[in-house]
């Protein structure tokens, strides 16, 4: 690869890092109520009360935050891990494409469309660093082993692809389940090299069986719930949206990857049937038909709903790039031009062009999908000092409930997060919408509240211990 690939690809990733950090230039702390979450559980692992539920599902990310607040402070510098993880994900598409393709200007293509994937809380995406995101650069890496360990007949390639599979179970299992029809379906083009290699292709059963081990033995679940659990059913997520596909990608983004899919089906019927740029066709299109099964019977089988929607739009990318690409070829064929120079001035246009409308609504979001803010730097200073104080449970809004134990180790009443947390957020909201003091104790007795967290003074004879910028903590046990 030539010195001027290199400079490229160091400015794309460069750029990528900045577009998916903007929402940090108004906000310095984590962004999504699961970040704060899943800080929560990587607080309880180190305390020892890290509890067996369906979020110890995804314990490998919690210990792999738990690893790295030995080195820095999550809280402050969480803002980081999403676009050092955007670049990650970007550099293993990159790799994908270029060893698929053999043609650099796809692959940088298909690096600068990935970067145009939309993000919304909903959904979640490049914004924010949770198990989704975390696993990203790692579906790409073992997807590509696995299909190129099949193409090239290679052993060593389907080994290191398990390899990356076995641990990703542990960390966010959706990340393997979602792609086994696909794969499943891919390995039929190559039915003879499975059969002569059936005792290394048999040793994947050790997924599934793994699989099970871990679900049985971090939740506690009888066995019998196992396949009840792997139909989503609609309600799986709190917010259950009818989700519009420009939610996520752009337009243009669309119809160059329909383009894209044309192309590698041209490619796969006029060169003997070669199949290595199928797999990549079959990703989407097996992802769409669970995507239909859902909307037809409101079950998702194997993964949910809003996964398997981002799935399908985390490889649109490369159909993207192959369909701009083989687009603006395909003109110059019909075109007849043959000048270097003016195919270099309209392929700069177009690309701007195109660039300019992928890019064009990247922060139109629903209102109903935006981003919120749970702390600002004022709440984090009276947090801080919280921290300081004997433990207790803390009454203070939802919102700012969902930051608590990960700032402070103290129990809140109520957050924005699951976990009978979100059970108590009308008494919560009743208490500070109410002027009764004698409701408010009422409600601090039922909670066995220590102290109360609030934005504004409160006349009810409590001890104020914190009272700084407009945020207000009262010792109330």
């Amino acid at each position: 690869m030539r010195k001027i690939h290199l400079f490229i690809i160091t400015i794309v990733c460069i750029l990528t890092a900045l577009l998916i950090y903007t929402p940090h230039l108004t906000n310095q702390f984590p962004l999504h109520v699961d970040e704060w979450h899943h800080i929560a559980q990587s607080v309880r692992l180190e305390s020892g009360e890290y509890r067996d539920t369906l979020s110890s599902l995804e314990k490998g990310f919690h210990i792999f935050l738990s690893i790295l607040s030995k080195f820095i402070n999550l809280i402050s510098n969480y803002k980081y891990l999403a676009p050092i993880w955007a670049v990650f994900a970007s550099l293993s598409l990159f790799l994908l494409a270029y060893k698929k393709t053999s043609n650099f200007n796809i692959a940088i293509l298909a690096m600068i469309f990935f970067a145009s994937i939309k993000s919304n809380v909903n959904i979640l995406g490049l914004w924010f660093f949770v198990p989704l995101t975390f696993t990203l650069p790692l579906i790409f890496l073992y997807i590509f082993l696995y299909t190129e360990g099949l193409e090239k007949k290679n052993r060593k390639y389907i080994i290191a692809s398990m390899a990356i599979m076995i641990p990703l179970i542990y960390i966010h299992a959706i990340a393997v389940l979602f792609a086994l029809p696909f794969l499943i379906i891919y390995s039929l083009f190559h039915i003879k090299f499975i059969k002569k290699e059936r005792k290394l292709f048999l040793s994947f059963l050790a997924l599934p069986i793994l699989g099970v081990i871990f679900f049985l033995s971090s939740t506690k679940f009888p066995t019998s719930k196992i396949i009840e659990l792997l139909q989503f059913k609609a309600g799986w997520s709190i917010l259950e949206l009818n989700n519009s596909p420009l939610e996520l990608y752009s337009p243009i983004g669309y119809a160059l990857a329909f383009l894209g899919a044309f192309f590698i089906i041209k490619h796969y019927l006029t060169n003997k049937r070669d199949p290595k740029l199928l797999a990549y066709l079959i990703w989407p299109i097996t992802l769409l038909i669970m995507i239909a099964i859902f909307k037809l019977t409101g079950i998702s089988p194997l993964s949910p709903y809003q996964r398997n929607l981002y799935y399908f739009i985390m490889i649109l990318p490369l159909l993207s790039a192959i369909g701009l690409y083989n687009s603006i070829t395909l003109f110059y064929k019909k075109a007849k031009l043959t000048s270097p120079k003016t195919k270099k001035i309209i392929t700069i246009i177009i690309i701007i062009v195109i660039l300019i409308l992928t890019f064009k609504s990247y922060f139109s979001i629903p209102e109903q999908i935006r981003l919120y803010h749970t702390i600002d730097k004022d709440d984090y200073l009276a947090l801080q000092f919280l921290s300081n104080q004997e433990k207790g449970n803390v009454i203070t809004t939802p919102t700012i409930g969902s930051a608590v134990y990960a700032t402070t180790g103290h129990a809140p009443t109520a957050s924005l997060y699951f976990e009978g947390l979100i059970r108590r957020r009308k008494k919560i909201e009743d208490f500070f919408s109410s002027y009764n003091c004698d409701f408010k104790n009422k409600i601090i007795d039922e909670f066995s509240a220590d102290y109360v967290l609030t934005k504004s003074k409160m006349d009810c004879q409590w001890p104020l211990i914190y009272g700084e910028n407009g945020v207000y903590v009262y010792k109330v046990s």
